[in-house]
């Protein structure tokens, strides 16, 4: 089969996603028809089971084939100093939850009292199910 100019771009955005070095695509993507495609400046699709496509596909397959699988980014070490921050982080956002909480429960009470008095309340929304945990040692400022 004839060999087109197409064909060619197609097989050398295959060897710059071997290489893990392409040009269209993210860094480490995986090798399949789309991403060869889409690194040769095509579209998603076009490589299909066709004929003049039969070399091509086969090599695509056999490079996904050796291609290792990706692996999962880790932290290589705990900064005691930012898991420090991220449990100061979490107080505070146990704070500001509970801060919120009782701001929606005294704004429902001051709706009843207002209500009681013959006033009228701007409806934002219908709070229900408030419910404060006595238990929560969480005083706000």
């Amino acid at each position: 089969m004839k060999t087109t100019s197409t064909i060619m771009e197609y097989f050398a955005a295959l060897e710059r996603l071997k290489k893990n070095a392409p040009v269209r695509v993210p860094k480490g993507s995986p090798i399949n028809k789309d991403q060869v495609a889409l690194e040769a400046g095509r579209k998603r699709g076009t490589i299909r089971n066709r004929p003049g496509f039969e070399q091509l596909i086969a090599e695509i397959e056999s490079a996904s084939s050796e291609q290792p699988p990706p692996r999962k980014k880790t932290r290589t070490q705990n900064n005691p100093n930012q898991s420090a921050e991220i449990e100061q982080l979490k107080r505070d956002l146990d704070i500001a939850r509970s801060r919120y909480m009782s701001l929606l429960y005294l704004n429902a009470e001051m709706a009843k009292v207002i209500r009681k008095l013959g006033g009228e309340v701007p409806q934002y929304g219908i709070v229900t199910d408030v419910r404060v945990d006595p238990k929560s040692t969480d005083v706000p400022y």
